[in-house]
């Protein structure tokens, strides 16, 4: 007779039972998954721009230049009779510079990691192709950490984590800005990737190396990345030889960092941003924190809100969504701070680097409520909704924001340079601010900044200059119009020309 308990051993664990796709289905996925990459590659080719225009994209192109030409500044384009000490290079500085009063260099302003990126760029593609690349790799990158990190740290199934791919990479906020020369993509893709590479650290040690390589140049890019040290040594645990591995990898780019703050201002630890002090003031805080309650589930679906969601996943996936909630935690409250935060929806960008883990936390959420739907068609039928509502939401947001205006509005810049170097004197001295950048970058005019001079101050200038049988020009945006031809500042002008929404004027003699 049979002991029936000889053959008890321990109980199995429950194995939970899935239906893989078979092969012809995963062709058919993955054929999906690159038709609409490629999609997104197309849209953002085709409506993004690569043009030094306002302040930061001049900016970052101006940098950009210095740095292939080898120079730590820019000479002012002298105008005779406007030299020290009875005049200051200030009132010649561009947009994206500073000018050192006394020996007419101007420094750029602008951290030094996305210049470096467009520069590598338009040795590739071109000057007039190379921010459209590094947004359109940027993205792309975001899209794709996004999928490895919810396979393999989030537990996430396919419909919920493409969802939230999706639903990111339709955002509002990061369209607008992979559409033009500015840093905020490319932030959140090395930040993102700092992430990623510091979980797999834990597990293989060649990862902190990608780990340390991705802080420095986030930090690069914007010196608040330091910022993403927090959950990254939440991710990379105690162990010293994770941390010797990312500091030695990092260490070229602070070694980058002083050495270029050292030949550009003259001290390692000095930025270009100046005393920012008075923009960083607790009185802000409960006006940006509103602001950001109002806009992030706008631009991230009020799917997002399921992120609030976060304590009853905390005990299932610790380490990864500790480290989303102090990302979270310390990146919203130093910007609540600063003053620019909730001056409009686009200046969500400085924490747009955050938006990632919140979409993954809100999807992760989600499935496990999914999940308790025991039918598979039911299930299927949420998702599939879900789906379609936040992407339509997000379809008309983008519409109603009119994020894709940013190249029409880019590109009148360089027509506006383009038509002054065809149509006017060589000699001739630009009254600029909004345009003074562009002017700066695609030609050789010299300029006067009116806005920094009082009237009775740019009426001499004007004088000196016309003296020296020098037409004076002033490519204006409508908002500037007020200040110069409608004040007639030194004078009466005429319109010469419209380049779109930009007009041109002479200043009379």
């Amino acid at each position: 007779m049979i002991d029936p308990n000889a053959a008890k051993g321990p109980k199995p664990h429950p194995v939970k039972i899935t239906v893989g796709m078979g092969h012809g289905w995963r062709l058919v996925f993955a054929l999906g998954l690159a038709l609409m990459a490629l999609f997104y590659v197309w849209f953002l080719c085709t409506r993004g721009i690569s043009i030094a225009s306002g302040s930061d994209a001049s900016g970052y192109f101006n940098s950009a230049h210095l740095l292939a030409t080898g120079a730590t500044g820019s000479p002012v384009k002298q105008i005779p009779g406007l030299q020290p000490p009875d005049w200051s290079y200030y009132y010649q500085q561009p947009l994206g510079f500073v000018a050192l009063s006394e020996s007419g260099t101007l420094l750029p302003t602008y951290p030094v990691g996305l210049p470096l990126q467009l520069l590598v760029a338009a040795k590739l593609v071109g000057w007039d192709r190379a921010a459209i690349l590094v947004n359109v790799l940027s993205a792309l990158g975001i899209g794709w950490l996004m999928i490895l990190l919810g396979r393999k740290f989030c537990g996430l199934e396919w419909p919920w984590l493409l969802t939230g791919v999706a639903l990111l990479l339709g955002c509002p906020l990061l369209v607008f800005f992979a559409l033009q020369p500015m840093s905020d993509v490319s932030s959140t893709f090395w930040t993102l990737l700092a992430l990623f590479a510091a979980a797999q650290t834990r597990a293989n040690l060649r990862w902190g190396w990608i780990t340390g390589f991705a802080v420095g140049l986030a930090v690069l890019i914007r010196p608040t990345n330091a910022l993403v040290l927090f959950p990254v040594s939440v991710l990379l645990g105690a162990k010293w030889r994770n941390w010797l591995v990312v500091v030695l990898a990092g260490l070229p780019f602070a070694a980058i960092q002083a050495v270029y703050n050292l030949k550009v201002y003259g001290h390692a630890l000095t930025s270009g941003y100046g005393d920012v002090s008075h923009l960083i003031q607790g009185k802000f805080v409960p006006h940006n924190l509103a602001h950001f309650a109002h806009w992030i589930p706008l631009l991230l679906t009020p799917l997002v809100l399921l992120a609030l969601g976060w304590p009853w996943l905390v005990r299932s996936q610790t380490r990864i969504l500790v480290a989303f909630g102090i990302w979270f935690g310390v990146l919203t409250r130093f910007y609540a701070f600063y003053y620019h935060s909730g001056e409009t929806w686009w200046y969500l960008r400085f924490i747009l680097p955050i938006f990632p883990a919140l979409i993954l936390v809100a999807v992760m959420v989600a499935q496990k409520l999914t999940d308790r739907v025991r039918v598979q068609m039911w299930r299927t039928g949420v998702i599939a909704l879900v789906a379609m509502m936040g992407l339509y939401q997000l379809v008309r947001l983008n519409r109603t924001l009119d994020v894709t205006a940013v190249q029409h509005a880019d590109k009148a810049y360089y027509d506006t340079t383009r038509w002054l170097q065809e149509n006017v004197p060589q000699n001739a001295v630009m009254a600029a601010m909004q345009a003074s950048g562009a002017l700066h970058f695609y030609t050789d005019f010299p300029l006067v900044r009116y806005d920094l001079l009082a009237p009775e101050e740019f009426k001499r200038v004007a004088e000196i200059i016309q003296a020296n049988h020098q037409p004076i020009y002033a490519p204006l945006f409508p908002f500037e119009l007020k200040q110069v031809v409608d004040a007639k500042l030194g004078g009466t002008w005429e319109k010469v020309a419209t380049i779109d929404y930009i007009t041109i004027w002479r200043l009379q003699p």
